[in-house]
C-alpha cells in the first residue's frame, strides 16, 4: 500500500505531500468542510470519499489510456496525487467521525476493505469462492441495510459482472455458519 500522504493545514492553505511532491493549495470549500467539520457522520463522509475514490479510479484509466497512446501525462499524475491526498485527507476525518447508525459502521466497513485491509484486491486477484465467509457476509449487509452498497468492492471488481457475480446468492459455499449450535 505504500507511504501514506500527508496533509498539513498552514496559513497558505494545504500543504499536500505524497512520494516527493509537494504542493501548497488554496482551501476549497470541499476542504473547508472536512476540516471544520461540516461532514459530521461517517455516512455522509463515506460519500465524499467514494466520489473521490471514483474520480481517481476515473483518472487512472484515462492515464494509463494516455501512456499507452505515448501521450505526457504529467499533469494527470500530479491531478491524480492531489486527489490521493485529498482521499486521504477524508480518511483520517473518517477514521475520527462518530458512528453511530448501521449505515455509519457500513461505510467505516467499507473505507477499511479499501485502506486498510485490501480485501478488494483480493477477491479481484482470487475470486469470491476463495472467501465464502466473508463474501456472505458483505451479501447479508447489503440485503439488510437497503441502499448501501460497497463502493471499494464495485470498483476493484470492474470486470462485467464480476461485482454482480460476488452479490450473487447462488454461489453460497456451505450452509450457515453457526455458533456452537445447530
Amino acid at each position: 500500500m505504500g507511504v501514506a500522504p500527508r496533509v498539513v493545514l498552514t496559513r497558505f492553505g494545504l500543504k499536500l505531500q505524497y512520494q516527493g511532491l509537494i504542493s501548497i493549495r488554496r482551501v476549497s470549500e470541499e476542504d473547508r468542510a472536512v476540516i471544520q467539520g461540516a461532514y459530521t457522520t461517517t455516512s455522509e463522509l463515506h460519500e465524499l470519499w467514494a466520489s473521490l475514490e471514483n474520480e481517481c479510479h476515473r483518472l487512472a484509466i484515462l492515464i494509463e489510456e494516455a501512456l499507452s497512446g505515448g501521450a505526457d501525462v504529467g499533469l494527470l499524475r500530479d491531478r491524480q496525487a492531489r486527489l490521493l491526498l485529498h482521499i486521504n485527507a477524508v480518511v483520517a476525518q473518517i477514521r475520527e467521525a462518530p458512528a453511530t447508525t448501521l449505515h455509519d459502521h457500513l461505510a467505516l466497513l467499507d473505507v477499511a476493505i479499501e485502506h486498510e485491509i485490501d480485501l478488494a484486491a483480493d477477491i479481484a486477484f482470487y475470486g469470491a469462492r476463495d472467501f465464502p465467509m466473508i463474501t456472505r457476509l458483505l451479501r447479508a449487509l447489503v440485503r439488510t441495510v437497503p441502499g448501501s452498497e460497497f463502493n471499494s468492492l464495485r470498483r476493484s471488481l470492474s470486470s462485467p459482472g464480476q461485482f454482480e457475480q460476488l452479490m450473487d446468492d447462488a454461489i453460497e459455499a456451505g450452509g450457515p455458519i453457526g455458533f456452537g449450535r445447530r
